[in-house]
């Protein structure tokens, strides 16, 4: 039991590890999308705002949702639209549209993050709970220091290079 148990951890901190490579491939390309595009700094700013203000709005609605209709369906609903708003991001050629890739970027994180928290909270004993929960934060942190390092070598190959990636099965 317990070693599929760590199996299921070991998917789950997988897919936040990913997702976050994801979030963090942005950063590099971003200098050479707002040449291409003729867009300010500040227009870039609105971007990450949005992404963080959709999560900040959807959270406590997903959260509400994993205990509905359970962790695992909102783990994958969260994964696809990440999937989606990583390919909008990759042949968005308008502003508009990269504001509609970074909301669903947003929305995307407020579904996986209450949801891996949740399953994590409710998959381990008071006892190994921090440690599971460290690594989660050791899972995000790596993926987003990572992730730009990733986006910058892709970004060698083209400025949409880094965004047309497989996505991992949850």
């Amino acid at each position: 039991m317990k070693t599929t148990h760590n199996v299921t951890i070991g998917i789950l901190l997988a897919n936040l590890f990913i997702a976050f490579i994801g979030i963090g491939l942005v950063i590099p390309v971003m200098p050479t999308l707002m040449n291409e595009l003729h867009i300010s700094g500040t227009v870039v700013g609105y971007m990450t705002a949005a992404f963080a203000l959709t999560q900040l709005v959807v959270s406590p609605f997903s959260g509400k949702a994993a205990d509905k209709f359970g962790r695992k369906i909102m783990i994958v609903i969260g994964l696809f639209i990440f999937s989606l708003s990583e390919l909008l991001f990759a042949v968005g050629t308008s502003v508009e549209l990269l504001f509609v890739s970074r909301i669903f970027g947003g929305m995307s994180a407020a579904f996986i993050m209450p949801a891996v928290t949740a399953f994590i909270v409710d998959s381990t004993t008071l006892k190994g709970r921090a440690k599971a929960l460290g690594y989660m934060s050791a899972a995000i942190g790596t993926g987003f220091i990572i992730g730009p390092g990733i986006g910058g070598f892709l970004a060698e190959y083209g400025t949409r290079a880094p965004f047309l990636r497989q996505q991992p099965w949850p």
